[in-house]
């Protein structure tokens, strides 16, 4: 692979990481609860007030590429590890675009639907663009990656398995540490189902990106999500 197609790829990536926090900052804001993904680090807010939603967001990430490991053993690539800091910068966006935004949401009704709609597919673009490139990759959507690509699942669905997955354990915590639920509403069930489909529409249309000059395929994720 050329050096310049590599430089591309990361370019990629990045305007994914980038894409994906503000989606999840769209969604959280519309105030019809928060993305599927980051449902357990939204309701961690309420249980540990005053720690920001980008912090628990990495400490989630981090415990995903420990899952990563732990399925890959002798398999995992050390420049994987990589996730550890484009985690941080991620983490940092969130927090970042939701400071920028937060007078920008419309308060009726329909305009939160509105928002979070287009959070969804700001979301769903986003996690197209860190799978094409196929070199990093955020470790919770690695960790669909992983599962995905070990065990012969379609990736697109097996990011909705995980989605509701995460919700499922959000809304365990919630009721046994609050006696209620918090933090999960009508956007987060929206988001779970939708946001896996959305990017896998895009992985099929977007793989062009990587292509030419420097690929005769496509990366494995894109090739599981069409």
């Amino acid at each position: 692979m050329s050096h310049t197609g590599l430089l591309r790829r990361y370019l990629i990536f990045f305007a994914g990481v980038l894409c994906s926090a503000l989606g999840i900052s769209l969604i959280t804001l519309a105030g019809m609860g928060t993305s599927a993904v980051s449902s357990l680090a939204y309701v961690l807010t309420f249980v540990f007030p005053g720690v920001s939603l980008g912090t628990f967001t990495f400490v989630v990430n981090c415990v995903m590429l420990g899952g990563q490991i732990l399925i890959l053993r002798k398999k995992f690539q050390p420049i994987q590890l990589l996730q550890i800091p484009a985690t941080f910068v991620f983490s940092c966006c969130i927090d970042l675009w939701m400071s920028l935004l937060s007078d920008l949401i419309p308060q009726s009704y329909a305009g939160h639907w509105v928002v979070l709609l287009l959070g969804c597919s700001c979301l769903g673009l986003g996690v197209a663009l860190e799978v094409i490139p196929n070199v990093l990759i955020l470790p919770c959507e690695g960790f669909v990656r992983v599962c995905s690509q070990e065990f012969h699942w379609d990736f697109g669905k097996t990011k909705t398995g995980y989605d509701l997955t995460m919700v499922a354990a959000a809304t365990l915590l919630s009721l046994l540490d609050l006696g209620s639920i918090h933090g999960l509403r009508e956007g987060t069930v929206v988001c779970a189902l939708t946001v896996g489909f959305i990017s896998r529409f895009f992985c099929k249309r977007l793989a062009f990106l990587v292509k030419k000059p420097d690929s005769n395929q496509l990366p494995n994720a894109g090739v599981s999500a069409a």
